[in-house]
């Protein structure tokens, strides 16, 4: 039956007003905050690009809070009913985060997400963990080995390290690297920050800690502990190592190692990525010792996160993404962008980051330690603790106090903290 002018109108017309009556679903969006960049060809950037083809229904809208005032920031937003749905987090954070309410436990999400946390490196695993819930998902982590420089060890006629060696060995090594021009010396051993991230490996070698085992108190009064902040400051003494004033004018330790005025340094994988950019630099890495023959390995692991905040709008959205993040897909960028190592072994040991082109050697090593790895402490004084602690000790490091005297200050300055 053929139909005439004035039907095919009215079938037209009323086509036409049926498209412009549907609903138009518009795209959830997503408020990540971050302190990185996110421009393109960024690490970020290749996460929303990614997680946006597989999701074309949510849109990913970073925003970048500077360094400086990110923490307070995030944290006034939650306190004022507006948080960004998911926020990047250091792992020093969830001990001071979770206490204030202001993370969203992950537990209901992930069971209704079927998301199991065994695909990670159990001290992976560990480190999401927090008070009896799970608040945040992985970005990225990294544990500690000793760098060194290949060409310093050479010149001194020093064979490299090896894994298995003791704090002896590497206290010998270092003072055997020490290079000087009259009184003056042009190459140190080894060069270490002051602040807590300079020494909490060689606590956990020792099997000390920056906090008490019950948590209600400093830890640097304890045996363990002096004797290691102890084996530092005399490395200081000795002129192993340089002072606090001369490792400023390197900005940092890292510097000192970086422009090959220190042989070896403590580093995380953020750091080697930047020795990696010294086209000058010779070096490797090798384990941490251990503190003698009997004791066992160990090194810190320190884990960057993505967590919800409390009062996110969209809690659900927010998971998938951060579930894709923690995923394969997601932690293969990691390595790909080196946001420092996947949190997945098999990512981890693969293109992604063990075998990938470029110093150091040895990658491989950054992930044979995670056996020994000890989560970063989580404490909610620790804000405050660090802040005095680093005041108390700068005379110590300068050689004007001793270990004794500035363990028992910090005791003192910081009681009030955990009362």
């Amino acid at each position: 039956m053929r139909l005439g002018r004035l039907t095919k109108g009215i079938i037209v017309l009323a086509l036409m007003l049926s498209v412009l009556a549907a609903p138009v679903f518009a795209a959830t969006k997503l408020q990540v905050a971050s302190w990185w960049s996110f421009e393109g060809g960024s690490s970020l950037d290749a996460f929303k690009q990614a997680f946006e083809a597989k999701h074309p229904d949510i849109v990913i809208e970073y925003v970048q809070i500077p360094s400086s005032e990110y923490y307070t920031k995030v944290l006034t937003m939650i306190a004022g009913g507006t948080p960004p749905d998911v926020a990047m987090l250091g792992m020093d954070k969830l001990g001071t985060w979770v206490p204030r309410g202001a993370l969203q436990d992950l537990t209901p999400y992930m069971e209704e997400a079927g998301f199991d946390l065994d695909v990670f490196f159990p001290a992976v695993q560990a480190a999401v963990q927090h008070d009896g819930g799970i608040y945040a998902m992985p970005r990225d982590a990294t544990t500690s080995v000793v760098a060194y420089n290949k060409a310093l060890f050479d010149q001194a006629g020093v064979p490299y390290p090896e894994a298995g060696w003791t704090k002896d060995d590497f206290l010998n090594t270092a003072r055997a690297l020490v290079q000087k021009e009259g009184n003056q010396t042009t190459v140190f051993g080894y060069a270490f920050d002051t602040f807590s991230d300079g020494f909490i490996d060689w606590l956990y070698v020792n099997n000390a800690s920056v906090i008490n085992p019950d948590g209600t108190g400093s830890g640097l009064h304890l045996p363990n502990a002096v004797e290691v902040l102890e084996f530092l400051q005399g490395m200081v003494k000795e002129g192993i190592a340089p002072a606090p004033a001369l490792t400023q004018t390197f900005s940092n330790a890292s510097g000192a190692f970086n422009s090959q005025r220190a042989a070896m340094y403590v580093t995380t994988v953020g750091w080697a990525n930047s020795f990696t950019n010294n086209a000058d630099l010779d070096w490797d890495v090798v384990p941490l010792p251990t503190w003698d023959e009997d004791s066992d390995p160990a090194t810190r692991l320190w884990v960057n996160y993505w967590a919800l905040p409390k009062g996110a709008k969209h809690s659900k959205e927010a998971f998938q993404f951060l579930a894709f993040l923690a995923s394969e897909e997601g932690q293969r960028i990691v390595g790909e962008t080196k946001m420092g190592i996947p949190g997945i072994p098999e990512v981890a040991y693969g293109p992604a980051f063990a075998q990938s082109p470029g110093a150091p050697e040895h990658k491989t090593y950054f992930l044979e330690v995670m056996d020994g790895a000890k989560p970063f402490p989580l404490f909610p004084q620790s804000d405050q603790f660090y802040a005095t602690m680093t005041r108390e000790f700068d005379s110590m490091w300068a050689g004007e106090r001793t270990v004794e005297d500035a363990v028992k200050a910090l005791d003192d300055a910081s009681k009030s903290l955990f009362q």
